[in-house]
C-alpha cells in the first residue's frame, strides 16, 4: 500500500544531484520500530531498492543502522514532448521512466506542464537487475489477473510487508499477498477455472473474492471497485473469465474507499495441513511472462 509514515525522522541530505534535476541522495538512521518498508514509503521507493542500495542480505534492519536512500527529480512536460523524448533527455530507460510514472496510464498521452518522477542511478539498477525468472512447481498453467498494458510494469514483491490499519487501529499484521497497481474500473480475471466460496464485503479487503481452484488451494482477490455480472458464492469460474475491476475498497466499514491507491490484492492460501497463506509473487511473475 501507498502509505506515508513521517515520525521521528533523522536525515542528513548528500547533496548528489542526478540527471541535471533535484534527486538527492539521503542517509537515514534506523529508530526502534522501523522496517524497510516502513522506510520506503516514506521516501516513494521499495523494499528491493533499499535492499540492492545498502547491499543488505535480508530485511532485517536494527535501530542506529545507517541506510543510503535513493531520491528522484521531477521534469514538466514541454508542448511536444514524449516520453520517449523526455527518457533520451534524463539519461534513462524509456521502460524504467513508465514504471517511475504509475500515476500516467497511457505513456503515449502526455502533456505540457504534466510533470513526471525522473528516477535516479539506483531505480535504474534496479531495473537493469531483475532476478530471473523461477518456475514454481505447481499452478504453472494460469494466467495473469490483468491484461497486459493494463497495469503499472514492474510490480515489486510486497508479500509479508507490515500492514498497520485495522479495526481497533493498533494491530501490525504481515501482508498475505502482492499489490498490482492500475486503474480504478481495470478489469480482473480469474487466473483459473474454480469455485467462488467467499464473495462480498470484508473490512479489510473491501469487496473479494476468494476462488477454490483445486483442493487445497484457494486465491483471493481484493479491494475491487465491483464484481462482473453473475458472481455469487458458488459460482463456477472459468480461467480468463471476468470477475471484476481493480478498485481502493477496504480499510473500514461497507462501501469505505479511497484509503489508498487503487490496486488489485492478490493472494494465495494453502488449506492444508492449516490455512496459511503462500508468497504468490514467482508465480504472478511465471503467469505475466506468458502474456
Amino acid at each position: 500500500m501507498k502509505r506515508v509514515f513521517t515520525a521521528g525522522i533523522a536525515v542528513m541530505t548528500a547533496g548528489m544531484l542526478l540527471f541535471g534535476g533535484s534527486a538527492q541522495a539521503a542517509v537515514y538512521t534506523v529508530k526502534s520500530g522501523d522496517s524497510l518498508w516502513k522506510i520506503s514509503q516514506t521516501y516513494n521507493t521499495n523494499t528491493s531498492t533499499l535492499i540492492q542500495v545498502n547491499q543488505l542480505a535480508s530485511n532485517e534492519i536494527y535501530p542506529g543502522q545507517t541506510l543510503q536512500v535513493p531520491g528522484s527529480a521531477t521534469y514538466s512536460v514541454k508542448g511536444g514532448e514524449s516520453m520517449w523524448d523526455i527518457s533520451l533527455k534524463q539519461g534513462v530507460s524509456l521502460e524504467t521512466l513508465i514504471t517511475a510514472n504509475p500515476q500516467i496510464s497511457n505513456p503515449n498521452n502526455v502533456w505540457d506542464g504534466l510533470i513526471l518522477n525522473i528516477p535516479d542511478k539506483y531505480g535504474t539498477a534496479v531495473v537493469a537487475s531483475s532476478p530471473s525468472l523461477v518456475k514454481p512447481a505447481a499452478l504453472t498453467d494460469g494466467i495473469f489477473p490483468l491484461a497486459q498494458g493494463t497495469y503499472t510494469q514492474q510490480f515489486e514483491n510486497n508479500y509479508a510487508d507490515e500492514r498497520y490499519w485495522s479495526a481497533n487501529g493498533d494491530e501490525i499484521r504481515k501482508h498475505e499477498g502482492v499489490d498490482i497497481y492500475a486503474e480504478k474500473g481495470t478489469p480482473v480475471y480469474s487466473v483459473l477455472d474454480g469455485e467462488i466460496v467467499n464473495f462480498g464485503w470484508n473490512e479489510l479487503g473491501g469487496w473479494r473474492l476468494t476462488i477454490r481452484v483445486n483442493d487445497t488451494t484457494q486465491f483471493y482477490y481484493a479491494h475491487l471497485n465491483g464484481y462482473a455480472d453473475g458472481i455469487a458464492k458458488g459460482t463456477k469460474v472459468t480461467k480468463g473469465q471476468l470477475i471484476g475491476y481493480v478498485g481502493s475498497t477496504g480499510y473500514g466499514p461497507e462501501g469505505t474507499q479511497d484509503q489508498f491507491v487503487p490496486h488489485l490484492h492478490f493472494g494465495i492460501y494453502s488449506t492444508t495441513p492449516s490455512w496459511h497463506s503462500i508468497d504468490p509473487f514467482s508465480y504472478l511473475k511465471w503467469w505475466e511472462q506468458k502474456q
